[in-house]
């Protein structure tokens, strides 16, 4: 059932800088965390509410006649939408699901990494008919660190993953441990492995489809889901 999406913000066009040739106004107010929009067949506009703030991931449907929430409950932050014969393609952090015309969700992929600073992006499709999105990494250099702190003590275990087989020098690095309430405990830290795990010089990690940091390919319905690009 379609809601009311009542939220109110301060929106001030004069704020924002733009070319002089250019000028700005304010398109839709009421927004929470809007962060993308696509059209329907018909031309109105779908919002992507990321849902960081309320903890709850919208799509909303702006039309003549105000915003209204058409589905909710994505896992935040919701990153895209993506409309295509009737469907919309919600990719939200570890999920890609398909919000059907009667407002009915069904997921078409689970589990994927995204649990660290960076995740799953929004959906796009193409030529041949085949699904694409990114898949962003857990850290940002593949070793996690006292900046990795907001979401290491949640998910103690998560760390990147590669997309194949790789040998590792056994380098690892030393920081205080965010995980322990001891003054002074320092822990030592490998690349592709939980916080305070060290790696050893011949060590292999080995691969998966589901990687940090790659750009990933399914069928329509999530089906054969391929790794396409990693880094």
């Amino acid at each position: 059932m379609e809601r009311p999406y009542p939220m109110v913000r301060i929106t001030k066009p004069e704020d924002i800088l733009v070319p002089s040739s250019y000028k700005i106004k304010v398109f839709a107010g009421k927004l929470m965390t809007p962060i993308n929009l696509t059209f329907t067949d018909q031309g109105d506009v779908l919002i992507a509410d990321a849902g960081v703030g309320s903890g709850n991931g919208k799509v909303l449907i702006h039309t003549s006649t105000g915003i209204r929430v058409i589905a909710e409950g994505f896992n935040p932050p919701l990153r895209g939408l993506h409309f295509i014969r009737k469907n919309i393609y919600v990719a939200h952090r570890g999920f890609i699901t398909i919000v059907k015309p009667d407002g009915s969700k069904k997921e078409i992929i689970s589990g994927l990494p995204s649990l660290g600073d960076h995740h799953n992006n929004r959906v796009i499709f193409g030529p041949e008919g085949k699904m694409y999105f990114g898949q962003g990494t857990a850290t940002n250099s593949g070793v996690i660190g006292e900046d990795n702190s907001r979401w290491v003590k949640q998910h103690p275990y998560f760390h990147d993953y590669p997309g194949s087989f790789i040998p590792l020098v056994g380098q690892n690095f030393e920081t205080r441990n965010i995980l322990s309430d001891q003054s002074g405990e320092r822990v030592w830290t490998g690349a592709y492995s939980p916080f305070g795990v060290p790696s050893y010089r011949g060590e292999y990690i080995k691969g998966m489809v589901k990687e940090s940091g790659s750009i990933l390919r399914a069928n329509p319905d999530g089906t054969q889901l391929e790794l396409i690009a990693w880094d």
